[in-house]
């Protein structure tokens, strides 16, 4: 079911923000980071959010709006998709700057990357803890069957899934030592 696939995609998203704030951490202490990897993991928040994250969840707020009517949270998630993916590629263009030895002073950086941390979570936060659970509650079978109908884009994750995506490589190799770390 969609908002299945939607939860787990937020908890790829939690685990990659972890990533980050490890590297916001090391950062604050003044300990190298890996911006190749750094640079993959924003790249992906940003490109896959934007191309098969957010159309799924837009689905679910569009079809909501249209059957039941407004609802303060849900009228502006579309908006706020689009805000974060501005400010999610504004920040890659930062790190990508970095990478091409631009210099940006650490406290600069270390501000952006906070930033661009707090919206994510902030983010996630309202739609798992006040609008999915409003969805779940208000939607019928019908509902959900109405929605799924309409997505139809493949959903390989190019760095949780089956194939890993080139330019995902160090990502999805850093995200697999973290799990083996854990285990």
């Amino acid at each position: 079911m969609m908002i299945e696939r939607i939860h787990r995609e937020h908890g790829y998203m939690v685990r990659l923000l972890a990533l980050l704030r490890h590297k916001l951490n090391l950062l604050k202490s003044e300990r190298p980071v890996n911006y190749g990897v750094l640079r993959e993991l924003v790249d992906y928040l940003a490109n896959h959010a934007e191309k098969v994250h957010h159309p799924k969840e837009d689905i679910l707020y569009h079809y909501y709006l249209e059957h039941y009517g407004h609802n303060q949270q849900i009228d502006n998630l579309e908006l706020e998709h689009k805000t974060l993916s501005e400010k999610s590629h504004a920040f890659l263009d930062m790190v990508e700057m970095v990478l091409q030895d631009a210099v940006i002073p650490q406290d600069i950086f270390i501000e952006h990357l906070q930033a661009f941390l707090d919206a994510q979570k902030k983010h996630l936060e309202i739609e798992e803890r006040n609008v999915f659970p409003h969805l779940i509650e208000k939607f019928t079978v019908k509902d959900w069957q109405a929605v799924e109908e309409q997505w139809s884009v493949c959903e390989d994750d190019p760095v949780f899934g089956a194939t890993i995506a080139e330019q995902y490589q160090q990502l999805a190799d850093r995200v697999h030592q973290t799990e083996h770390e854990c285990s």
